[in-house]
């Protein structure tokens, strides 16, 4: 476990300091926004602390989840003005909860919310906005402000004495500014180790900044949003979102490659879980007979992987995430810094033995197996 974790909150103590001679490996965690870096590193802390967050932190993620339900509301308020839905609301009151959440800053709207948190619960299960989220895509909504989650939880938010829970913590959306660090200790990696993680920001402004992270770093794990393939890029809309990503992570891998100290890759191909819902529905959508082939997962993850790879000659360790299971991150974290260990040692010019990685979650680690 960790002695301390340092993040944008700054230095948080977790207990006494080591006396012993650490060696201190940095691991970089890269990618565009939406990847699910920050929640993956908030896993890694509830995982690997024995104090994973302070009680600032905590209150912040509770603010975090109230300013997800106000974003959300408001664009799905716009979206439904839009679209001419709001008169198909079955509740009058619905439409004065909206009309309300519209008029409110921000503040107020935290002033204001232990009156409105059950409103806010009937609108959510009006059978007007239910129908309309049914046949209208709120995906967008969803992605950049956690709604669907949020919301379910805004009457417990508005006690005062309520305490986020781990699921609550990690479904909390909120973009990275700069970055964050933490750092641990394993009890399956040589316990002389320090792991120091850094959740770098992603958007183009703050990838500037990312060549400074690198310069220590002994690994760089790329995350990528798989249900993204299907969206336009924020800083290019003519290309797609996945298209912009593994642009970004060739550029990446060619710039590691000519550091003198080796880097060790990694891909992590996220969002598992709403990539296998989005082909499910467009096998549905646009298979034109039953007797058309559907597109299966594991075709798509081979595709998407080739394309990251492409022009990209170093070795890469790839894996099919979903940040939001706790369980499956510890076990493919353990893996990664057991492959990071190894690269060292073989560095060192030391003869180790190569752990038997998860093959449920391990892709691919060669190009040539890619290729065939």
């Amino acid at each position: 476990v960790s002695t301390q974790s340092t993040g944008r909150f700054g230095p948080i103590n977790m207990g006494c300091a080591t006396t012993r001679e650490l060696q201190h490996l940095s691991v970089a965690l890269a990618g565009i926004p939406r990847s699910g870096k920050t929640t993956l590193t908030k896993q890694l802390r509830l995982i690997h602390l024995d104090q994973p967050f302070t009680t600032v932190e905590l209150n912040h993620f509770k603010e975090i989840l109230k300013l997800n339900v106000w974003e959300g509301i408001r664009e799905l308020a716009k979206l439904m003005k839009e679209k001419r839905a709001l008169r198909k609301l079955e509740r009058k009151e619905s439409r004065e909860t909206l009309k309300t959440v519209l008029s409110l800053s921000f503040e107020q709207f935290i002033n204001q919310l232990p009156e409105l948190a059950s409103e806010l619960s009937f609108l959510w299960g009006d059978k007007g906005v239910r129908v309309f989220i049914a046949e209208n895509n709120i995906e967008d909504i969803d992605r950049d402000t956690q709604l669907t989650y949020a919301i379910t939880r805004i009457e417990d938010v508005a006690r005062p004495e309520f305490i986020p829970t781990q699921m609550d913590i990690v479904r909390a959306r909120q973009r990275t500014i700069g970055f964050t660090r933490i750092q641990f200790e394993t009890d399956f990696t040589n316990p002389n180790i320090m792991w120091h993680l850094y959740d770098l920001g992603g958007q183009e402004v703050e990838r500037r900044k990312w060549s400074k992270a690198f310069t220590d770093a002994k690994a760089v794990i790329f995350c990528v949003s798989l249900d993204e393939f299907d969206k336009k890029a924020e800083e290019n809309n003519d290309i797609t979102s996945l298209d912009h990503a593994a642009d970004l992570f060739q550029k990446l891998a060619s710039s590691v490659a000519s550091f003198e100290d080796p880097v060790t890759l990694f891909l992590f191909l996220n969002k598992t879980d709403l990539f296998k819902t989005k082909i499910a529905k467009f096998n549905r959508m646009h298979r034109k007979s039953p007797d058309q082939p559907k597109i299966t997962y594991k075709e798509a993850i081979k595709l998407i992987t080739k394309k990251f790879k492409k022009n990209v000659s170093a070795k890469v360790y790839c894996y099919d995430t979903c940040a939001l299971n706790k369980g499956q991150i510890a076990e493919v974290f353990e893996d990664v810094l057991k492959t990071i260990t190894e690269a060292r040692l073989n560095k060192a010019g030391l003869v180790v033995t190569k752990h038997a990685k998860s093959a449920k979650h391990v892709i691919t680690t060669t190009n040539e197996e890619i290729e065939e």
